[in-house]
């Protein structure tokens, strides 16, 4: 619950960054590099790392890491309401992974959760009547992280040989490759200068060891400890935290459309982790 509310206010500071004339991929960079510094030790122990438990680190690395990576980036490069919700539709992208991967049985619940969350991402993207799609570079990559993060879940949050030591590190790998990426692939503006990136320093201090470090450890702490399903519904108190607070203070506006992909994307989330009827055949 902590992280999800620490996550719901990671925006605050991140966008103070970017307004003090730091372009929103820079910031990430810049953010995830800090976050990323105390964790270092914890290489120590992912190098030691051998077979199954170094795929493992991989996988954080290349999932969870990436995703928080593309998430953060998310924040500043799109509205936040917009973010948090089309990360949210995680649950879409997890059931779509457990019908066509994992070759589990289609329910009733299942197909109400896609559909749900196919309406909640129809409605937040501004897809009426005219079919009129509005996208931009934020909203891709927060549909991005939400995919990254459903595969995470599955594959990932389950396995606990290694220690979260190694995790985080792997975590903060993968956090800087895509960072990185991110800058090379996609960042028109130059790297900012020397007197843009002091003024900006307490705000991305502020983003990466109080609201960015604290949520990597705690996440994949907990995740060793709880559900994949407990962690992701946990983890919804973040729509509220989020949406609720740029609502309030970012000045970005929050009409009838967002209320209602906020809806569908809880509503979705609710069906989804709702428990199997007592009596139900088991696939296995």
């Amino acid at each position: 619950v902590f992280a999800a509310i620490m996550s719901g206010l990671a925006w605050l500071p991140l966008n103070a960054a970017a307004d003090t004339g730091i372009a929103g991929l820079w910031v990430t960079l810049a953010v995830v590099v800090v976050a990323s510094l105390p964790l270092l030790p914890g290489l120590v122990a992912l190098c030691r790392a051998r077979g199954r438990d170094l795929r493992d680190l991989w996988w954080i690395g290349a999932l969870i890491g990436v995703d928080y990576a593309f998430y953060t980036a998310s924040l500043t490069t799109t509205e936040v309401a917009r973010a948090i919700l089309l990360f949210y539709i995680a649950p879409v992208w997890g059931t779509l992974l457990e019908v066509f991967v994992l070759r589990q049985r289609l329910t009733g619940r299942r197909l109400a959760s896609l559909i749900l969350g196919g309406a909640g991402l129809a409605t937040i993207l501004g897809i009426g009547l005219d079919f009129d799609i509005s996208i931009n570079l934020g909203d891709v990559l927060a549909l991005l992280s939400g995919i990254l993060w459903s595969i995470g879940l599955l594959f990932v949050f389950k396995r606990g040989g290694t220690g979260v030591g190694a995790q985080s590190a792997a975590l903060a790998v993968g956090a800087l490759a895509g960072a990185v990426v991110l800058v090379l692939v996609l960042e028109p503006a130059a790297a900012p200068d020397l007197a843009t990136l002091t003024t900006a320093l307490p705000w991305i201090l502020l983003a990466a060891l109080i609201f960015t470090l604290p949520v990597w450890v705690i996440s994949l702490w907990a995740g060793r400890r709880i559900s994949p399903a407990r962690t992701t519904i946990i983890f919804m108190a973040e729509v509220c935290i989020g949406v609720g607070s740029a609502a309030l203070w970012a000045g970005q506006g929050f009409g009838w459309r967002e209320a209602a992909g906020t809806l569908l994307v809880l509503a979705a989330a609710a069906v989804e982790m709702l428990p199997a009827r007592r009596g139900a055949h088991s696939p296995h």
